[in-house]
């Protein structure tokens, strides 16, 4: 396919709906950002989300990792960047970068596949993911974490039903909402104690609206802890490493 840009770049500000009880942005919120201009950037280069509906096809992301150096406060003005890599067969990477003054302040790196509507099989890349005019900048060389799904003897967190209010175009569980459920297992106080700023998110399985999910937790050797999200059936379709 044709070279394109790789990159986009637009300036924010840090508006009160990004934002949590302390005036700054959210966990959330870093993510609805990311989620955003990833979305301003694929359509401006032909592979947004209406575009590739029409070929019966639709993104999902299977890893985020995003680390938090600053978490800006409301109105603040801010500078957000997205650029992609070179893309596989099946997944492409998305990464992005929020800095204030020339300073990055969270960043963002993410793996995503395309899936046909048809059957929710993976479609493969080099027939619709261009290639990118140059590489802006490498991914840093942290490799995701590896999230073991045996959560048998983990401690029971929280359970959240799935709504209508939390379905995406794609038909299921927005990505964003199940890091909104899951902090809401904990109160302001805990996070506020917890001060997270790094998070490692996996997407195992597809949920849908009506569906229960049960967030559970166990001690990590590296991370503050290991959250799982277990279905109805007793699989795990979400897991997050936290610290």
């Amino acid at each position: 396919m044709s070279t394109v840009n790789c990159s986009y770049t637009e300036t924010v500000r840090a508006l009160p709906s990004m934002c949590d009880d302390t005036s700054r942005i959210s966990i959330p919120g870093f993510l609805d950002m990311f989620q955003d201009i990833a979305g301003f950037h694929a359509k401006s280069i032909g592979i947004g989300a209406l575009e590739l509906e029409e070929k019966g096809l639709f993104w999902i992301v299977s890893k985020i990792r995003l680390k938090i150096n600053k978490r800006p406060l409301v109105q603040e003005t801010l500078e957000e960047t997205t650029w992609i890599q070179p893309a596989e067969r099946v997944v492409c990477e998305r990464d992005w970068s929020l800095n204030k003054d020339g300073e990055q302040i969270a960043y963002i790196r993410s793996m995503w596949a395309l899936l046909k509507r048809e059957d929710f099989r993976p479609a493969l890349m080099a027939d619709h993911y261009p290639d990118p005019d140059f590489i802006m900048a490498p991914p840093d060389d942290v490799p995701f974490t590896r999230i073991s799904k045996k959560f048998e003897e983990a401690e029971l967190l929280g359970e959240y039903r799935i709504r209508s209010v939390d379905i995406d175009r794609g038909g299921h569980f927005n990505n964003g909402n199940y890091v909104r459920a899951m902090l809401g297992c904990f109160t302001c106080a805990e996070l506020a104690e917890m001060n997270l700023t790094e998070l490692d998110l996996q997407y195992h399985l597809q949920c849908y609206e009506g569906e229960t999910i049960r967030f559970v937790k166990r001690p990590s050797e590296n991370w503050l802890m290991e959250i799982g999200a277990v279905n109805e059936e007793g699989k795990v379709c979400f897991t997050a490493a936290l610290k």
